[in-house]
């Protein structure tokens, strides 16, 4: 599959794109003002955000390995949401979500003109599109103020990037996706493998047509961008005098490979991707036999595009480079958003899988059976989604914050009547409000479960 050509977006074009945002992002957002998951990581994120640009970290968010990220990338997009997202929202923490959500349909609206006019048709783009974007997990997961999602949406405009063939238009091309690629992985390091397809589609294009200065400078221009980028990490690590690492959990994996005391384990690394595919894609049905279906279109679709290098190190190498690299890893794989960045390309794999159909007219009508057979799952997949990362009690805490700051008195604390998960906090959405909490008061401000409130 050659470059794509640049062609002039109509009409009708512009319309399947608007509709592909507004209905991505209103199945994310949908009641979000009242089931918010407001836990400890969204909690401390969003107050980070809330700071001026001036007093953000220079490094990204805490790692539940008792690390952080490389970068302050997540941060930066976290303030940037604030800032325009949040005032409409009174600067509350769903607001975060909302823009977060608004980061994930825009890259699903990105994904979708780039597989458009990768492969010609609109009916593979929005299988592909629907099967990414509807993913129960996804959609859940994808409205909250967590970092792994903004590393997920981040990689997947990287990929479109490559897909529309920009970098091998312009150098701001490759500058740019190298850099929303390098943002990712400051966002979240499980988007290193993506970052590492995205880098060598960068320099295969250029490698096709055996231009070895383009190589060069592309090459040049990626190294410089990700130095760039990493100035902020480099001036934490020089006021620490060089001795905080963020990547322990990593580093220490590796060196006990090295040493032998672990093992390269590449089935427990393949059981975790195939448990994070069967989890997220294929959720509710969970059948692990689809995950070698997804193994049977890779085949196909490294013998049918295997002279377009560009498309194949966005699609698969980004799924090796994973199994390959977490076997390395002395960790739990049963997390499965540790792969949300590499989904996008394991969807794509079992779309473009279908351009090998002949005749054309056959793979289009497999294309449409595909789409419809997308949208039957639609329903299913909400539903399961419904139950995921709900927080509840976030509608009758966030009204009866607002009326305990409308009765304008101090309060020592705030309770509510109802149980909140243990890592929540009751006062933190009163206090964004402007309700003032003095240790010294004689009161206590009560939350009841209908969200009405009261001092006592």
């Amino acid at each position: 599959m050659s470059a794509p050509k640049r062609e002039r977006l109509t009409a009708s074009g512009v319309a399947v794109l608007t509709l592909t945002f507004a209905l991505t992002l209103t199945a994310r957002v949908w009641g979000i003002d009242r089931h918010y998951w407001m836990l400890e990581d969204q909690i401390r994120d969003w107050s980070v955000a809330l700071r001026p640009f001036t007093s953000l970290p220079l490094v990204g968010s805490p790692t539940h390995v008792h690390g952080y990220t490389i970068g302050p990338a997540f941060y930066w997009i976290l303030w940037i949401i604030r800032t325009t997202v949040g005032p409409w929202f009174g600067n509350l923490p769903h607001a975060g979500g909302i823009g977060q959500a608004m980061l994930q349909s825009a890259a699903d609206t990105l994904l979708l003109a780039a597989v458009w006019r990768r492969t010609g048709s609109v009916w593979l783009a929005l299988t592909t599109v629907v099967a990414v974007a509807t993913a129960a997990a996804d959609l859940s997961y994808s409205a909250l103020v967590w970092n792994p999602m903004a590393g997920a949406a981040l990689s997947k405009i990287a990929t479109a990037f490559v897909l529309l063939g920009w970098p091998q238009r312009s150098a701001a091309g490759v500058a740019v996706t190298a850099a929303v690629a390098w943002c990712a992985v400051q966002s979240y390091t499980g988007a290193i493998f993506v970052a590492v397809g995205v880098f060598a589609a960068l320099l295969a294009g250029s490698a096709e047509r055996r231009n070895r200065r383009a190589v060069v400078k592309n090459a040049a221009i990626v190294a410089v961008v990700v130095a760039v980028l990493q100035v902020p990490y480099a001036i934490h690590q020089f006021s620490n005098r060089f001795n905080d690492s963020g990547m322990s959990a990593v580093t220490g994996s590796v060196q006990q490979v090295l040493k032998g005391e672990q093992p390269l384990d590449l089935g427990r690394s393949w059981d975790g991707y195939a448990h994070a595919f069967t989890e997220i894609e294929t959720a509710p049905w969970r059948k692990r036999w689809f995950v070698w279906v997804l193994v049977g279109c890779a085949a196909v679709v490294a013998s049918r595009f295997r002279r377009d290098r560009p498309l194949l190190a966005v699609i698969l190498l980004p799924q090796i480079a994973a199994v390959l690299g977490y076997a390395w890893y002395v960790g739990d794989f049963l997390d499965y958003y540790y792969y949300f960045p590499l989904m996008p390309a394991a969807v794509l794999t079992l779309t473009l899988s279908i351009t090998a159909v002949r005749p054309t007219a056959w793979a289009r009508a497999v294309s449409v059976a595909l789409l419809i057979a997308a949208l039957a799952l639609v329903p299913a997949r909400l539903r399961l989604s419904a139950t995921l990362s709900r927080m509840p009690q976030y509608g009758p805490l966030l009204d009866g914050s607002r009326a305990l700051v409308q009765l304008q008195r101090p309060v020592r604390a705030i309770r509510t009547e109802f149980a909140l998960p243990p890592t929540s906090d009751p006062e933190f959405i009163y206090g964004i409000l402007g309700g003032r909490i003095d240790r010294t008061s004689a009161f206590t401000g009560v939350i009841a479960a209908d969200g009405r409130a009261s001092i006592k």
